[in-house]
Parts: structure tokens; C-alpha cells; sequence
């Protein structure tokens, strides 16, 4: 299975503790908890504190309300780094009917008409979607933090909520790309002005909250302590509220402009998406 698999869909910014386990030379079976730093349809990145080799086979256990839990085979993809607390893989889920995650995750395609992106839940299911944000969810959202939708389980009109991570984990380190990205322009595209946080980070530095200035279907601008030059590759999440569970996509800089009495920089950026 090839690395572009697990990109399928948007990868959201979520841990959460799973089992692994796996089968060693001698025909022991290993056991070992694991923790989520990104997800996807049918992937994610873990990290974990064995040493494992691509094309390893996994079986990835989750506990859910009481007794009941559910099992999905994966594979490794690739070691994507190193740290003090383990090693950081990415996965492949090898039963994609399976809804491992518990997130609907919607089609690729329909992301191209987004503004932004949340993990949200059913404030009287707790189901767990990626929403895409039109304007006025994205106005709703701003005001009031949460948006009214249709819940396909309750099959009823309901209050959604930005989902909010496991307060135990620490903050997930950015991953690398896994394909070559590129730019889709949109320079003709509406800009809504929307004064919301936002989340820049870039591999190797510190992730950064700034201010969102507005955003279109084609990209963002949005001020920040930090200078990135033209032509820089970064992520992004927008709406972005620490502490939550957060949607990072990849965007290019299309100019930077410096705002001497503030001490500031305004980026205007474009999002990417890997090639069809």
C-alpha cells in the first residue's frame, strides 16, 4: 500500500490511546499501547516506543463505552521520526470499510468548496465528523463556537460542537508530507473577513497561534510574530482553539508583507492539496 493512502482525506490533529500488537520472529506476540497524533479515513501517525520495520503488520485495538471495542489490521508506511518518547510511524489501515476512528471523514472533492475545517460532534450523540465550513457556519462558529446542522445517527436538526482532545496527551509534533504538493489557484475567489485563530506550524520550528484576517476557498491571510518568506511551505489549521482537536492543511506563501508599528507580518497564503 503506498504512503498516499493514509491522505485520502484530511488528517486531524487528535490523541488518543490504542493497543498494538504484532507478531515478532519467534512467533510471540507483542503487546504495546500506542498514541495517536494525527488520523485520517484510512490511516493515521502513531507513536510508539518498539522499534518496527516498514511493511510490519499491526493489529490496532480500541476501548470503547464498557466492554465493547473495535480492532482494524494495519501496516506500517514509514518511520517518519525519532524522539525521546518512542518512535513516530505512519499507518495504513488494510480494512478501510472499517470505521476505526469513529469520524465520518467527508470526500476529498468536497473540501475544494470549504472556507475551513473542523472535527466537530453531535452535542446530543457525541458523533464525530469532519465539517467542512461554509460562510455563515463559519460566521455561526465565530460567534457563537458551535454551528447547527443535520446528524445523520439522529436523524434530527442538532447543536455541533468543536471536539475536544484528551486534555493527558501532550501536543502532537507536525508530520512530513507524504507526497509532493501543489498550488490550486483561486485569486478569484471571495475573501470573508473572519477574525478567528489560526495555527501555523512548520517542521523544525515551534507551532504559532495567529489572528486570521480573512479566508476564501482558495486560501488565508492572517498576521504573525514570525517572517515566512515567499514560496514557503507550511500547515495550517483554521479555526484553531487549543486544546482541541485541530484539521491542518498545507498552504503555500504567496506574499508577506511587514507591519512596522506593530512589529508584526501579514502572510497572504495558498492552500495545496496533493496531486490527483
Amino acid at each position: 500500500m503506498c504512503a498516499e493512502g493514509i491522505r485520502q482525506s484530511d488528517r486531524v490533529s487528535l490523541q488518543m490511546q490504542v493497543d498494538a500488537s504484532w507478531f515478532v520472529s519467534n512467533g510471540a506476540t507483542v503487546r504495546q499501547s500506542a498514541q495517536t497524533l494525527l488520523v485520517s479515513r484510512n490511516g493515521g501517525v502513531l507513536r510508539l516506543q518498539e522499534k518496527l520495520f516498514t511493511g510490519q503488520e499491526l493489529t490496532l485495538h480500541r476501548k470503547l463505552e464498557g466492554d465493547q471495542g473495535k480492532t482494524v489490521r494495519a501496516r506500517i508506511v514509514a518511520e517518519i521520526d525519532q524522539e525521546q518518547e518512542g518512535f513516530i510511524y505512519a499507518v495504513a489501515i488494510l480494512e478501510p470499510r472499517i470505521d476505526f476512528w469513529d469520524i465520518e471523514f467527508p470526500a476529498p472533492h468536497k473540501s475544494e468548496e470549504a472556507l475551513a475545517r473542523l472535527l466537530m460532534e453531535c452535542s446530543f450523540c457525541q458523533r464525530r465528523e469532519v465539517v467542512y465550513l461554509n460562510e455563515m457556519e463559519l460566521k455561526s462558529f465565530e460567534i457563537r463556537k458551535c454551528v447547527a446542522r443535520h446528524c445523520k445517527p439522529c436523524d434530527a436538526p442538532s447543536i455541533w460542537i468543536e471536539a475536544q482532545t484528551e486534555k493527558k496527551f501532550e501536543e502532537a509534533l507536525p508530520s512530513r508530507s507524504a507526497v509532493e504538493e501543489r498550488v490550486i489557484p483561486r485569486r478569484n475567489r471571495t475573501r470573508v473577513k473572519a477574525r478567528v485563530l489560526a495555527c501555523v506550524r512548520r517542521r523544525g520550528f515551534q507551532e504559532e497561534v495567529a489572528l486570521c484576517e480573512d479566508l476564501s476557498k482558495g486560501g488565508l491571510s492572517f498576521r504573525s510574530r514570525n517572517h515566512y518568506p515567499e514560496g514557503c511551505r507550511l500547515e495550517v489549521a483554521v479555526p484553531y482553539t487549543p486544546g482541541a482537536s485541530a484539521i491542518f492543511v498545507p498552504i503555500r506563501i504567496v506574499f508577506s508583507q511587514a507591519i512596522a508599528t506593530a512589529g508584526l507580518f501579514r502572510h497572504g497564503a495558498a492552500y495545496l492539496r496533493p496531486p490527483a
